[in-house]
């Protein structure tokens, strides 16, 4: 199972099922609606359709995709949205169904795929960041019990972004981040220039503790250093601080089964095990950073769990502070953070 974003039109989109935002009415609608009966067939699917009748707003149905078989697409899962007024009167429970019964239809047609639009944020209106939060909670609800690749199918491929606030709240932090610099104590940076004040520090400041370092030399009596086994220092500190201990000992520490964690982190179960069987194995960063978000770790303990397995955050790295930023303000779901990643034009964790 898995998740994805894709920026294209929903009948162009090779899937076992396609989520249609359809009419109550056997009758085509507006929006996507159209586009769906036009790439099927109109009068076959309206044929279709008029078979099911009325369906409900929050439930689906479904029809077979006829001329839509040229792509893959067997089904046609048709639901039933609502107009958003003021968030009182019902609308967020009623989209959240119309995802729980889609998504159900794809799991009972035994579809191995379903692509699925960000509902409800066209013709209807709803807020798109309500909508997509709705739909993260729902897609991460069903994929943590059924094996099922899901696409989040968005139309506008060059301009949408899926998320105002979180785009704006990111490009805010990769500013201050990326184009700022800031001195820690032991960390200097030279910019061409040794009169220039570089942080809390200047070059004279520098280059006279560098003398003074020079000129007062350590003279004190040379300590013995005794003897020792250098190979069994390192085994016996690798088998106490290795990987796969650290991994195992914090799903541990949340109670919780393997399968929780390798569900939410993206990675089948063969691939879990063959991480944690094999004590010499270390995975990729991006695996292990998937990892690390799906134990909501805080960030110190983050930072700890990326160097028992030879990473850290890259300062010059558009993806890590991202992710470092989802981790501060604890963004752990990982389709909220492909989402963020998708909105920057990074690679997301979920496989292409």
């Amino acid at each position: 199972m898995s998740f994805k974003i894709l920026r294209n039109d929903i009948t162009k989109v090779h899937a076992d099922a396609i989520v249609n935002t359809a009419n109550p009415m056997p009758a085509v609608g507006r929006g996507t609606d159209t586009a769906v009966y036009e790439a099927a067939g109109r009068e076959k699917l309206l044929a279709a359709r008029k078979e099911i009748g009325v369906i409900e707003r929050g439930q689906s149905a479904w029809t077979p995709a006829f001329n839509l078989k040229k792509h893959g697409v067997k089904y046609i899962i048709h639901t039933i949205g609502v107009f958003y007024q003021d968030g009182n009167h019902g609308e967020k429970e009623i989209l959240r169904s119309c995802y729980r019964t889609a998504l159900k239809a794809a799991a009972e047609l035994n579809c191995k795929s379903v692509a699925i639009p960000l509902l409800a944020t066209g013709n209807y209106r709803f807020p798109k960041d309500l909508a997509l939060q709705i739909a993260i909670d729902e897609i991460s609800r069903f994929l943590l019990e059924h094996e099922v690749d899901v696409l989040l199918v968005v139309y506008d491929k060059e301009s949408y972004k899926i998320s105002e606030k979180l785009f704006d709240d990111v490009e805010d932090f990769l500013f201050d981040n990326l184009d700022g610099y800031e001195v820690e104590e032991e960390h200097i940076q030279y910019n061409g220039s040794f009169n220039t004040v570089i942080g809390s520090f200047s070059s004279e400041r520098l280059f006279e503790s560098t003398r003074a370092v020079q000129l007062e030399p350590d003279f004190t009596e040379e300590k013995k250093i005794a003897p020792i086994d250098i190979d069994a220092f390192i085994r016996t500190t690798k088998d106490k601080l290795n990987f796969q201990n650290t991994l195992m000992q914090l799903i541990a520490d949340r109670k919780v089964d393997n399968s929780v964690i390798y569900k939410k982190a993206f990675i089948d179960k063969k691939f879990f095990s063959k991480i944690i069987s094999n004590k010499d194995y270390v995975p990729k960063k991006h695996t292990v950073m998937a990892l690390g978000l799906a134990l909501e770790l805080p960030l110190e303990e983050y930072e700890r769990f990326l160097a028992s397995a030879g990473y850290a955050f890259m300062p010059s790295s558009k993806f890590d502070l991202i992710i470092k930023y989802c981790v501060m303000n604890h963004i752990y779901n990982l389709i909220n953070v492909d989402v963020i990643l998708d909105d920057h034009g990074e690679e997301c964790f979920a496989p292409s």
